[in-house]
């Protein structure tokens, strides 16, 4: 009888290929906090270029911030995306002590998505709120979750409960990618509403803490 020498486990839609040995969980979360960090610093690095082009050309200390606040504004927002984004990400692994291959490959499209950023960033800065730039950046925060998502389905499916990411981790990643779905729509069909649409990130957690209190209020009269 023919024994496959190279056997694969199969847990809902994905597979984890045993043939290879897990990697611990503190290494993949100790190189991916460095690549964030680059990524954030990154970020930061045009506005550092802004004050000796703002002095060249006679600009005030006042018109330094008034005469780019969109490049302001969108690393403050891709700031707080990318750390939002990276607090989930630890508590995905907080109680993950290895992790499949699968896993592994999923965190590097993740991370691309991170290093990525700070190219719509800085066209941000330089072309404003173009509709394809608009879309461009949306799309890579949109991807980033997405990415995000499935990583902690892919970890809750092939991780024990003592192991696994939290419910309330998954539900608040499928809530943000939501939110990013609706806004990179209403991005490409009004891009007159410039940066507007992702203020709908700031409502998907008390939304869930909403639907929740209903579900739990429905339960109480249904018990």
């Amino acid at each position: 009888m023919h024994t496959d020498p190279h056997p694969t486990r199969h847990s809902g839609d994905f597979t984890a290929d045993t043939s290879r040995p897990p990697l611990p969980a503190h290494r993949l979360t100790a190189f991916s906090d460095a690549v964030v960090a680059i990524a954030i610093t990154l970020l930061a690095i045009p506005l550092i270029d802004i004050v000796p082009d703002a002095l060249r050309d006679g600009d005030s200390a006042s018109e330094v911030v008034t005469h780019h606040m969109v490049s302001i504004s969108s690393f403050l927002l891709s700031f707080l995306v990318i750390w939002r984004i990276w607090t989930v990400h630890h508590e995905m692994f907080a109680r993950t002590e290895t992790v499949s291959s699968r896993v592994a490959q999923i965190n590097v499209l993740w991370l691309a998505c991170i290093v990525v950023l700070p190219f719509p960033v800085e066209m941000i800065g330089s072309y404003g709120g173009a509709p394809f730039v608009l879309a461009l950046y949306v799309g890579v925060l949109l991807a980033s979750s997405v990415t995000l998502a499935i990583m902690a389905l892919s970890l809750r499916r092939t991780g024990s409960r003592h192991t696994a990411p939290g419910g309330d981790v998954v539900e608040q990643l499928i809530g943000n990618t939501a939110c990013l779905a609706v806004a990179f729509v209403l991005v490409l069909v009004a891009p007159g509403l410039g940066f507007w649409p992702l203020a709908l990130l700031l409502v998907d957690r008390p939304a869930l803490a909403l639907a929740h209190r209903l579900a739990h209020r429905r339960h109480s009269r249904t018990a």
